[in-house]
């Protein structure tokens, strides 16, 4: 199954250096779906013509922003931030209130192609 996923040109950016390997979004009923051997194509925001195509591999779910930090997981990918500013971006992302009410989840993946 494929799906897309709308990114900002900084995750974009991360993705194809291979810095970023883990998207992390709030669990939903289009991320329960996802499994491994899916394809995701990242899109840039306000650009479709460049996006990455990439193969799932795992996926993780956490309780709360508190655990996904404490995770492994995100040491690779918090892009250098702080604690405090992985949480206030992902709150300002996706809403705080939305954040507080739902559990996350991290899909880990390979890159297969790019534009």
């Amino acid at each position: 199954m494929e799906y897309k996923y709308k990114i900002y040109k900084l995750i974009y950016d991360s993705i194809i250096s291979r810095e970023k390997n883990i998207e992390f979004r709030l669990l939903n009923e289009k991320s329960k779906k996802i499994k491994q051997g899916d394809i995701i194509k990242f899109e840039i925001v306000d650009n479709e013509n460049n996006y990455v195509l990439a193969e799932v591999i795992d996926k993780y779910i956490y309780n709360n922003l508190e655990e996904l930090w404490n995770s492994k997981e995100v040491l690779s990918n918090a892009l250098d931030y702080t604690k405090e500013e992985f949480i206030k971006e992902f709150n300002e992302i996706f809403g705080a209130e939305n954040v507080k009410r739902s559990k996350i989840i991290g899909i880990k993946f390979k890159v297969k192609e790019r534009l």
